[in-house]
């Protein structure tokens, strides 16, 4: 039976005469494909900032951190099998330790922040080798200056090309008088330039081995902290407060997310305002498509009456009818999708070549577009319950009508 309703719907809609098929009706079909559309390349853009975002910060600063206190005397390793015994899904972990100071070249300063890095442990941890645009990832201190791997912005900012030299400045204690600063002068050499993906990292960011940074700060073999690399990056908040509660006092445990949380959360409410805003779009196209839809059952009339008269119940009517109203959604769905999909390339096509996104605004200066599927599903079932209920009326219509009235025009 379901299948005959089907029919029927579709053969009503495709018989000569139906409104929906002139051109005022493509108009309205038309309507609900750009809102679509323009549903389908929002989400993406907004999912692809978090998606981006996401991925920027834990190739840089890992799944998790761990801070560890100023007075701890526990050796790393043994900090790294505790960690281990918590949280048995850790694949990895490193040393790690910020230093601020003030790059200097050729006549130029800027604020920097020195990052110590375990050569031995970094790529494990780290995604920073696949964000390498020049050069290659090296942070070697063998040679007699060190090697330092850069943020894009800081190259840009100093003209600084591979095999350059450069010098950072660090303010040191006075060893006399506390209140006092000395500095302290460290050399090296550009080894690889990286797309750090978040625009103060590539401003500010410079990478060497982590006794070269102990050497210059003279800090000894003190360092910040640990970063963890887990199995499941979207288990790290509930793992971080595992670790929080077990490690002991002291210790200072964040995850990713919460570096930059307030961007996070905004962005996840920005998410929700925008897919309702532009929902609208939706319903004003799905409601056009109802009224054509409207015509349509009072100029099937007699062909209502007919069927009415054969036997088709008044509920059979309304499901004909919201069919119709299916159809059309699944159209404009289909359509809208493929329209949205041709969007979000010419977009990323345009982002490339043009730069489209100040990084200095929007802390990032690309976005990788991103389909999600919760967000396909969320925009297939609006879309089609919104046609669904903007066609309820005419339905409606078309069932009340009696075979009587129906074919006393016949």
């Amino acid at each position: 039976m379901l299948s005959t309703l089907w029919w029927l719907s579709y053969r009503l809609l495709r018989s000569p005469g139906t409104k929906l098929f002139t051109f005022s009706g493509w108009i309205a079909v038309a309507g609900l494909v750009l809102g679509v559309a323009c549903l389908v390349v929002s989400m993406a853009v907004v999912s692809g900032f978090e998606s981006t975002l996401q991925k920027s910060v834990s190739d840089v600063a890992g799944h998790i951190q761990v801070l560890r206190p100023t007075f701890s005397t526990e050796a790393p390793e043994k900090t790294i099998e505790r960690i281990r015994e918590i949280e048995p899904t850790l694949k990895a972990a490193t040393r790690f330790v910020f230093v601020e100071g003030v790059l200097a070249h050729q006549g130029e300063l800027s604020g920097a922040v020195l990052q110590g890095m375990d050569p031995d442990q970094v790529n494990e941890v780290l995604g920073l080798a696949g964000r390498v645009v020049e050069g290659k990832f090296d942070i070697s201190s063998n040679e007699e200056v060190p090697f330092a791997v850069i943020g894009k912005g800081i190259a840009r900012k100093f003209n600084l090309k591979i095999g350059d030299e450069f010098r950072i400045v660090l303010p040191l204690a006075s060893q006399f008088d506390p209140s006092q600063f000395r500095r302290k002068l460290g050399k090296f050499k550009v080894s690889g330039i990286v797309d750090l993906g978040k625009f103060e990292y590539d401003e500010r960011m410079v990478i060497v081995s982590l006794p070269v940074v102990q050497n210059l700060a003279e800090i000894k073999n003190k360092f910040s902290g640990f970063l963890l690399r887990f199995e499941d990056i979207e288990k790290a908040r509930e793992i971080g407060r595992n670790l929080s509660d077990n490690l002991g006092p002291g210790y200072r445990v964040r995850d990713w997310r919460e570096v930059n949380e307030n961007l996070f959360e905004a962005v996840k409410i920005e998410k929700v305002v925008i897919f309702f805003v532009i929902l609208l779009i939706i319903i004003a196209a799905a409601f056009t498509v109802a009224s054509s839809l409207y015509i349509n059952v009072v100029k099937r009339y007699s062909d209502i009456g007919l069927l009415k008269a054969v036997g088709l119940s008044p509920r059979n009517v309304v499901k004909i009818f919201s069919m119709q109203g299916l159809i059309i959604g699944s159209l404009g769905l289909v359509g809208g999708f493929a329209v949205g999909i041709i969007f979000c390339i010419f977009f990323s096509w345009a982002e490339s070549k043009y730069g489209l996104i100040p990084g200095s605004i929007y802390k990032i200066d690309r976005i990788d577009l991103s389909i999600r599927l919760t967000d396909a599903l969320a925009i297939s079932f609006a879309t089609l319950a919104i046609c669904f209920v903007a066609t309820l009326a005419p339905a409606f219509k078309g069932a009340r009508l009696t075979p009587v009235e129906g074919l006393k025009n016949e």
